[in-house]
Protein backbone atom coordinates (compact mmCIF):
# COMPACT_ATOMS: atom_id res chain seq x y z
CA UNK A 1 0.00 0.00 0.00
CA UNK A 2 1.60 3.52 -1.02
CA UNK A 3 0.51 6.92 -0.41
CA UNK A 4 0.11 9.77 -2.68
CA UNK A 5 -1.13 13.21 -2.58
CA UNK A 6 -2.27 14.67 -5.34
CA UNK A 7 -1.24 18.29 -7.20
CA UNK A 8 -4.74 20.04 -5.24
CA UNK A 9 -3.18 18.43 -2.10
CA UNK A 10 -5.94 14.92 -1.71
CA UNK A 11 -4.34 12.04 -0.46
CA UNK A 12 -5.17 8.83 -1.61
CA UNK A 13 -3.84 5.55 -1.34
CA UNK A 14 -2.72 2.96 -4.16
CA UNK A 15 -2.97 -0.91 -3.65
CA UNK A 16 -4.00 -3.85 -5.26
CA UNK A 17 -7.72 -4.62 -5.56
CA UNK A 18 -9.53 -6.86 -3.57
CA UNK A 19 -13.18 -8.58 -3.40
CA UNK A 20 -14.61 -6.41 -1.38
CA UNK A 21 -13.86 -3.29 -3.77
CA UNK A 22 -16.48 -5.27 -6.23
CA UNK A 23 -19.17 -2.13 -5.25
CA UNK A 24 -16.90 0.62 -5.71
CA UNK A 25 -15.61 -1.01 -9.01
CA UNK A 26 -19.17 -1.38 -10.42
CA UNK A 27 -19.82 2.47 -9.03
CA UNK A 28 -16.29 3.55 -10.64
CA UNK A 29 -17.07 1.62 -14.25
CA UNK A 30 -20.82 2.67 -14.12
CA UNK A 31 -19.99 5.89 -13.89
CA UNK A 32 -17.77 6.13 -16.72
CA UNK A 33 -20.10 4.64 -18.97
CA UNK A 34 -22.83 7.26 -17.86
CA UNK A 35 -20.25 9.98 -18.96
CA UNK A 36 -19.60 9.04 -22.23
CA UNK A 37 -15.40 8.46 -21.02
CA UNK A 38 -13.46 7.49 -24.25
CA UNK A 39 -12.64 3.61 -22.74
CA UNK A 40 -14.29 0.12 -24.55
CA UNK A 41 -16.66 -0.43 -22.01
CA UNK A 42 -19.95 1.53 -23.36
CA UNK A 43 -22.66 -0.45 -21.31
CA UNK A 44 -23.34 -0.37 -17.39
CA UNK A 45 -22.23 -3.81 -15.44
CA UNK A 46 -24.34 -5.59 -12.42
CA UNK A 47 -22.66 -6.62 -9.16
CA UNK A 48 -22.37 -10.12 -10.15
CA UNK A 49 -20.74 -9.02 -13.36
CA UNK A 50 -18.01 -6.97 -11.56
CA UNK A 51 -17.37 -9.93 -8.60
CA UNK A 52 -16.53 -12.07 -11.74
CA UNK A 53 -14.32 -9.61 -13.48
CA UNK A 54 -12.51 -8.85 -10.16
CA UNK A 55 -12.11 -12.37 -9.12
CA UNK A 56 -11.02 -13.14 -12.22
CA UNK A 57 -8.16 -9.85 -11.95
CA UNK A 58 -7.29 -10.61 -8.54
CA UNK A 59 -6.10 -14.37 -9.64
CA UNK A 60 -4.12 -12.96 -12.39
CA UNK A 61 -2.52 -10.82 -10.14
CA UNK A 62 -1.48 -13.45 -8.03
CA UNK A 63 -0.53 -15.56 -10.85
CA UNK A 64 1.70 -12.63 -11.75
CA UNK A 65 -0.14 -11.98 -15.75
CA UNK A 66 -1.57 -8.99 -14.69
CA UNK A 67 0.02 -5.99 -12.28
CA UNK A 68 -2.78 -3.77 -11.18
CA UNK A 69 -3.22 -0.91 -8.43
CA UNK A 70 -6.36 0.99 -7.47
CA UNK A 71 -6.53 4.53 -6.20
CA UNK A 72 -8.79 4.89 -3.50
CA UNK A 73 -9.63 7.86 -1.55
CA UNK A 74 -12.42 7.15 2.15
CA UNK A 75 -13.47 4.25 0.68
CA UNK A 76 -14.00 5.18 -3.23
CA UNK A 77 -12.54 4.14 -5.83
CA UNK A 78 -10.74 7.29 -7.96
CA UNK A 79 -8.60 5.32 -10.59
CA UNK A 80 -7.68 2.13 -11.51
CA UNK A 81 -4.30 0.93 -14.01
CA UNK A 82 -3.34 -2.32 -15.26
CA UNK A 83 -0.31 -3.71 -17.32
CA UNK A 84 -2.05 -7.28 -18.57
CA UNK A 85 1.09 -9.40 -19.93
CA UNK A 86 1.19 -11.34 -22.37
CA UNK A 87 2.35 -15.33 -22.88
CA UNK A 88 4.89 -17.34 -24.80
CA UNK A 89 7.12 -15.37 -27.18
CA UNK A 90 5.04 -12.29 -26.27
CA UNK A 91 5.60 -12.28 -22.67
CA UNK A 92 8.05 -9.16 -22.57
CA UNK A 93 5.11 -7.00 -23.65
CA UNK A 94 1.79 -5.97 -21.44
CA UNK A 95 -0.91 -4.00 -22.64
CA UNK A 96 -1.97 -0.97 -20.02
CA UNK A 97 -4.97 0.20 -19.39
CA UNK A 98 -6.21 3.31 -17.35
CA UNK A 99 -9.33 5.14 -16.00
CA UNK A 100 -9.45 8.14 -13.68
CA UNK A 101 -13.29 9.13 -11.96
CA UNK A 102 -14.31 12.34 -13.74
CA UNK A 103 -13.18 14.26 -10.54
CA UNK A 104 -10.21 12.87 -9.90
CA UNK A 105 -8.38 13.76 -13.38
CA UNK A 106 -5.70 16.18 -14.04
CA UNK A 107 -4.36 16.08 -10.60
CA UNK A 108 -1.53 13.41 -11.57
CA UNK A 109 -3.38 10.31 -10.61
CA UNK A 110 -2.83 8.85 -13.85
CA UNK A 111 1.19 9.10 -14.46
CA UNK A 112 1.80 8.46 -10.46
CA UNK A 113 -0.18 5.09 -10.43
CA UNK A 114 1.12 4.24 -13.93
CA UNK A 115 4.45 4.65 -12.64
CA UNK A 116 4.31 2.02 -9.67
CA UNK A 117 2.28 0.17 -11.25
CA UNK A 118 5.32 0.23 -14.13
CA UNK A 119 7.77 -0.98 -11.31
CA UNK A 120 5.68 -4.37 -11.19
CA UNK A 121 5.74 -5.12 -14.36
CA UNK A 122 9.15 -4.81 -15.31
CA UNK A 123 10.40 -6.73 -11.95
CA UNK A 124 8.06 -9.22 -14.23
CA UNK A 125 10.29 -8.56 -17.24
CA UNK A 126 7.99 -6.65 -19.00
CA UNK A 127 10.27 -4.60 -21.52
CA UNK A 128 7.37 -2.78 -24.05
CA UNK A 129 3.79 -1.59 -22.70
CA UNK A 130 1.41 -1.13 -25.46
CA UNK A 131 -2.05 0.60 -25.34
CA UNK A 132 -4.44 1.91 -27.55
CA UNK A 133 -5.87 5.25 -27.18
CA UNK A 134 -8.96 7.21 -29.17
CA UNK A 135 -7.20 9.54 -32.00
CA UNK A 136 -9.86 12.53 -30.26
CA UNK A 137 -8.58 12.15 -26.35
CA UNK A 138 -5.78 14.55 -26.22
CA UNK A 139 -5.53 14.97 -22.70
CA UNK A 140 -4.66 10.90 -22.68
CA UNK A 141 -2.21 11.11 -25.53
CA UNK A 142 -0.88 14.06 -23.95
CA UNK A 143 0.35 12.21 -20.53
CA UNK A 144 1.12 8.88 -22.81
CA UNK A 145 3.65 11.47 -24.73
CA UNK A 146 5.27 12.83 -21.22
CA UNK A 147 5.58 9.13 -20.29
CA UNK A 148 7.83 8.48 -23.07
CA UNK A 149 5.29 6.32 -25.06
CA UNK A 150 5.47 6.63 -28.88
CA UNK A 151 2.61 6.30 -31.66
CA UNK A 152 3.54 2.99 -33.49
CA UNK A 153 -0.02 2.74 -35.76
CA UNK A 154 -3.10 4.35 -36.82
CA UNK A 155 -6.46 2.14 -36.54
CA UNK A 156 -8.97 3.21 -38.63
CA UNK A 157 -12.52 3.05 -37.29
CA UNK A 158 -11.37 1.13 -34.15
CA UNK A 159 -14.21 2.25 -32.05
CA UNK A 160 -17.89 2.45 -33.10
CA UNK A 161 -19.60 4.70 -30.65
CA UNK A 162 -22.84 5.88 -30.49
CA UNK A 163 -22.87 5.03 -34.01
CA UNK A 164 -20.13 7.07 -35.20
CA UNK A 165 -16.79 5.33 -36.33
CA UNK A 166 -13.36 6.62 -34.27
CA UNK A 167 -9.91 5.95 -35.14
CA UNK A 168 -7.64 4.86 -32.09
CA UNK A 169 -3.50 4.83 -31.76
CA UNK A 170 -1.48 2.31 -30.63
CA UNK A 171 1.54 3.56 -28.72
CA UNK A 172 4.32 2.06 -27.05
CA UNK A 173 6.93 2.17 -24.07
CA UNK A 174 10.10 0.81 -24.95
CA UNK A 175 12.18 0.25 -21.37
CA UNK A 176 14.97 -1.74 -23.55
CA UNK A 177 16.00 -1.01 -26.76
Amino acid sequence: MLKFTSKDGDNFIFREPKMGDAKSCMKFINELVREGAPITVNEKVTLKEEKAWLKERIAKIKSGKVFMLVAEKNGEIAAICEIMGRKYNMAHIGDLGISVRKKYRRIGIAEAIFREVLKKAVRKGIEIVRLCVYEDNAPAKALYKKLGFVREALLKNEIKCAGRYKNAYVMSLYLKE
